[in-house]
């Protein structure tokens, strides 16, 4: 992959932290009822980049019953928390002279979706808030994101 001559991180690597400090998210009000299952989301996003950073992501699915395709199971090894900026951005590493527009995580309300998505032109991550993305694991859903996202064709 050619690198920007802006890039911060020429063959470096993007934890997930990083990944998070770039993706702001875009939270309702403190004191809003909907501000608390945002952020339940919200740190099953992190939980889930952490265990793709800690190689634990297979795991933690099949802990939870999931019966993996022979794909997932290809696919999570190689997964790192770059592919969640570049699903969102189309920027595998973050940049000295930042992204404009700024990058973020909105929350959309919407009873029928729980896979993320993304907008690459604006910099948008669009996590969905609703039961099941509040009380189920949503590991599964976020690896399925970036599988038919197509990023494992540019790495």
């Amino acid at each position: 992959m050619a690198h920007h001559p802006f890039s911060c991180k020429i063959g470096g690597k993007v934890n997930a932290e990083q990944v998070i400090k770039t993706l702001k998210p875009a939270f309702s009000p403190q004191g809003n009822q909907r501000r608390v299952k945002e952020e339940v989301v919200m740190a099953k996003l992190i939980a889930f980049l952490k265990s793709i950073e800690d190689g634990t992501l297979r795991e933690c699915l099949e802990d939870s019953d999931l019966k993996l395709t022979e794909q997932e199971k290809s696919i999570i090894p190689l997964l790192t928390p770059s592919h969640m900026l570049l699903f969102a951005t189309g920027a595998a590493n973050t940049s000295s002279i930042g992204f404009d527009p700024k990058p973020m995580i909105t929350f959309v309300r919407d009873e029928g979706k729980s896979i993320p998505s993304a907008q690459t032109c604006s910099n948008a991550l669009y996590l969905y808030v609703n039961d099941k993305t509040t009380n189920g694991d949503l590991s599964h859903d976020h690896l399925t994101a970036l599988m038919n996202g197509g990023i494992f064709s540019k790495f």
